[in-house]
C-alpha cells in the first residue's frame, strides 16, 4: 500500500523546511509526496509560468526517495484571465457573480475559479496544463497525474444554498441539450408539462418544485462536470502518454452534496487510470467509522475495478471552527482509518497533510507533524501500519456477494421536491449500516450502471433503499437478476415516480408489480415507528392488495407488511431510515434474514455486532487474506477456518486463508 501526505500548497509550508520535511517524510517510511500545480499562484501574468517552487521540490523529492503526485489545480483562476473575461465568471440562479478570491482550499487565492463552458477560460487552462505537463513528464520522481482536486461545481462548497452555473454560456449550454435530447419544442412540452412557444422562453429552473426541470438541469451538469474531467485527461495524456492519470472526490455524493454540489463519484471513474476519495473522519463525520466505509466503499463502486486510494485522510485536528473545531484524532484511531481503507481495498493512504498549513482558515488543522514540522506519535502509528501490511503490496478486494443499490434519480427526485436529499442520504446511510453492522459483503450498486449493464454476476442478494425512482431498464435488469435466482429486497413504493418526477399512478411503476406480485392501494405517513416480521419500519406506510405474491408478515392492523413472490421481497415501509436512527439488532437480524439468510463467511466473530467487520483480500500469487477490523473497545476473538485468532480492541489484523 502506498503511504504519502499532501505537501506544498502555496504559500505552505516556509520554503526553508523543504529539504528537512521531506527528509523527515522518508525517515517515517513514506514513499509518495503530493504536490499542488495552483494556476493562479504559477501564471501570475499572461505570458509567463513560475515553475521554480515545484522544480525545488521535485529535485527534494527525487533525493529523498519518493514519488510525486501533482494536484493540478484549475479551480483558482488568474485575476488577469477574470478581468479579460468577466462574463466567464460563476453565476448563482440570480445571477450574482462570484469574484475571485482566497478562500479555505485555495490560501493563495484565485478560487473559485472561472466557469469552463467559457471557450476563452478552456483554452488558457488547458495551456497552462499543457505547460505543467510537459515540464516534468520526463522527471524520474513523477508517479502519479491528479488532474482535478474533489471535481464538483467549486461555488457550491461555500454557497450550498445556492445553484450553479447560470453563466450565459452554461445557460446555452443546457438548452442546446435540451434540443438535442427532446427533439423538439413539442417534446420539452410534453416532458416538462408546459406550454413554451419559442426556444428563448427555455432556461434552467430558478427555484425549487420545477420538478422536471430541476432533474434535467441537475442531470446536464453531471453530464457536464464529467465531459470537464474526459478534457483535462486527454490533455494531460496528449503530454504524457506514460503516467497515470486520476482524480479523487471529497467524498460520496450520496452522503448529501450530490444534487447541490453536482458530485455523482460514478459519473467520474471512465477516464482516469485510479481513482480516490477524500475522508476527514473526525472533523467532519463525527468518528463514525461506518460513514467512513462507506465513502470507501462507494469509491471503490465507482472505481469498477480499477485501483483506488484514499486519497485524503486526516492527519491531525480539524480546521478552527469556532467552538466546533475538533481535536487531534488518536494515533491508534489513524491506524484504524488506515485499516478500514486497507479492508476497503484501497492500494494508496495519502494523509492530508504532513504538517499545518501557516496560512488559511485550515491552519493549524490536519497535520500529522506539529506546525514547526516536528513528527508526532501519528506519524509513527501510520509508518507502523505501513511496515505491518507491506506483504499485502498489490493485494485486491475481492468484490461483495451483497448489492447496495443507490440511485442519483431518487436523491435528484427528493432534492426537487423537499429542498434537500437527505431523507435518501439517511435511508442510504441506514441501509448501509444495517449491511456492515451485520459484517455483510458490500457492493454499492448504482442505478444507472445497472440499468445499462444489469447486476453484477457476483452479487447474490440486493438491498434497495428508498426505491422511489426507477425506469424501465432499471425494471428489466432487476427483474432478470431475480429471474436467475437472485434475491431482492425493496422498500415501499419502488419506482413510484418516473425519471423526470412524474408520480405514476399504479405502483410499484415500470412493471415493477409483475415481479413482486402487490401493488399499492394506498400510503401514508407514519406518525410512530411500525413493526412488522420483526423489523421496525418508519416514514411511511403501504396498504398493499397482493395478488401472487406470499405474505410473509402483517402489519399490526394485519394489512401485509411484507411481501414475497420467488426472489423478489417488498418491505411496505423503511427499515434503513429506522435503523438509521435506533440500530436496532432485531431490524437488523429480520433484515439479513430476508436478504441473506445462508451468507457464507471467510471470518466469524464469537460475539458478533456492530464496530466488527471482516473483508477478503487477494494477493498478487493467488494467496487470500482475510482483512478484521475491530472498532469496539475491547479484544475480539473471531474463527478463520477452524482456528481462532484475536483482533486487538481498536485495531486491525490479517490472516491467510488455507486453500
Amino acid at each position: 500500500m502506498i503511504v504519502g501526505a499532501q505537501y506544498y500548497r502555496p504559500p505552505n509550508p516556509p520554503r526553508d523546511d523543504w529539504e528537512r520535511d521531506l527528509a523527515r517524510m522518508r525517515s517515517a517510511g513514506f514513499d509518495t509526496v503530493k504536490l499542488w500545480a495552483c494556476w493562479s499562484w504559477m501564471q501570475p501574468t499572461p505570458d509567463a509560468i513560475d515553475f521554480a517552487d515545484l522544480d525545488a521540490l521535485f529535485d527534494l523529492a527525487h533525493q529523498q526517495g519518493l514519488g510525486v503526485v501533482v494536484n493540478t489545480i484549475l479551480e483558482n483562476a488568474p485575476y488577469w484571465l477574470a478581468a479579460r473575461h468577466p462574463a466567464a465568471r460563476y453565476h448563482d440562479q440570480d445571477q450574482r457573480p462570484v469574484r475571485l478570491t482566497a478562500a479555505m482550499n485555495t490560501p493563495g487565492g484565485g478560487w473559485p475559479g472561472l466557469c469552463f463552458d467559457n471557450p476563452s477560460v478552456w483554452s488558457a487552462a488547458s495551456a497552462f496544463l499543457t505547460a505543467v505537463v510537459e515540464r516534468y513528464r520526463t522527471h524520474p520522481a513523477l508517479r502519479v497525474w491528479d488532474v482535478w482536486n474533489e471535481p464538483h461545481l467549486e461555488p457550491a462548497s461555500y454557497f450550498p444554498d445556492r445553484l450553479y452555473c447560470y453563466c450565459d454560456a452554461s445557460v446555452s449550454g443546457f438548452v442546446a441539450g435540451l434540443r438535442s435530447s427532446y427533439g423538439s419544442l413539442s417534446g420539452l412540452n410534453a416532458a416538462w408539462s408546459r406550454r413554451f412557444s419559442t426556444w428563448d422562453q427555455v432556461g434552467p429552473p430558478r427555484v425549487f418544485e420545477a420538478v422536471p426541470d430541476m432533474v434535467d438541469w441537475r442531470s446536464h451538469w453531471f453530464r457536464n462536470l464529467a465531459s470537464w474531467l474526459d478534457r483535462r485527461c486527454a490533455v494531460v495524456r496528449a503530454a504524457d502518454p506514460a503516467h497515470p492519470v486520476m482524480t479523487h472526490v471529497a467524498l460520496s455524493g450520496f452522503t448529501g452534496q450530490l444534487a447541490t454540489h453536482t458530485l455523482d463519484e460514478f459519473t467520474l471513474t471512465s477516464p482516469v487510470d485510479l481513482f480516490g476519495t477524500s475522508s476527514f473522519p473526525t472533523w467532519l463525520m463525527a468518528d463514525d467509522h461506518v460513514e467512513h466505509l462507506f465513502n470507501l466503499d462507494t469509491a471503490r463502486g465507482a472505481a469498477d475495478g480499477k485501483p483506488f486510494w484514499q486519497a485524503e485522510l486526516q492527519g491531525g485536528r480539524g480546521r478552527r471552527y469556532g467552538r466546533e473545531s475538533t481535536p487531534h484524532p488518536a494515533p491508534s484511531t489513524v491506524a484504524l482509518w488506515m485499516w478500514n481503507a486497507l479492508a476497503a481495498g484501497a492500494s494508496g493512504v495519502v494523509f492530508w497533510q504532513w504538517r499545518p498549513e501557516l496560512l488559511g482558515p485550515e491552519a493549524p488543522g490536519y497535520g500529522l507533524c506539529t506546525p514547526d514540522g516536528s513528527v508526532t506519535a501519528r506519524v509513527a502509528a501510520a509508518s507502523e501500519f505501513g511496515a505491518a501490511v507491506r506483504s499485502l503490496e498489490g493485494a485486491v478486494a475481492e468484490p461483495g456477494s451483497v448489492g447496495l443499490l443507490v440511485s442519483r434519480e431518487s436523491a435528484l427526485h427528493a432534492f426537487a421536491t423537499d429542498r434537500s436529499m437527505s431523507l435518501y442520504t439517511d435511508a442510504v446511510l441506514g441501509a448501509y449500516r444495517l449491511l456492515l453492522d451485520a459484517d455483510l459483503p458490500v457492493e454499492i450498486l448504482h442505478a444507472d450502471r445497472v440499468a445499462a449493464a444489469g447486476v453484477p454476476g457476483h452479487v447474490g442478494s440486493v438491498y434497495w433503499p428508498m426505491p422511489s425512482v426507477a425506469g424501465a431498464s432499471l425494471s428489466s435488469a432487476l427483474s432478470s437478476f431475480v429471474h436467475r435466482g437472485g434475491t431482492l429486497v425493496a422498500e415501499a413504493a419502488p419506482g413510484e415516480y418516473d425519471d423526470l418526477g412524474r408520480r405514476r399512478a399504479a405502483v410499484p411503476g415500470a412493471g415493477l408489480e409483475t415481479l413482486f406480485g402487490a401493488r399499492q392501494v394506498d400510503a401514508d405517513i407514519l406518525a410512530e415507528p411500525v413493526e412488522v416480521g420483526g423489523l421496525i419500519g418508519h416514514w411511511q406506510l403501504e396498504t398493499l392488495a397482493v395478488s401472487d405474491g406470499s405474505v410473509v408478515a402483517a402489519f399490526p392492523d394485519g394489512t401485509p407488511g411484507i411481501v414475497r413472490k420467488g426472489g423478489a421481497v417488498l418491505v411496505a415501509t423503511y427499515p434503513s431510515l429506522s435503523y438509521a436512527a435506533t440500530g436496532d439488532a432485531e431490524t437488523r437480524a429480520a433484515v439479513v434474514g430476508l436478504l441473506a439468510p445462508d451468507q457464507a463467511r471467510a471470518l466469524t466473530w464469537n460475539l458478533p455486532g456492530p464496530g466488527l467487520l471482516h473483508r477478503v483480500l487477494t494477493k498478487p500469487d493467488g494467496q487470500r487474506v482475510v482483512v478484521a477490523v475491530n472498532w469496539t473497545n475491547t479484544d475480539q476473538k473471531a474463527i478463520v477456518a477452524d482456528a481462532s485468532v484475536n483482533v486487538p480492541a481498536r485495531s486491525g489484523a490479517f490472516f491467510p486463508l488455507p486453500g
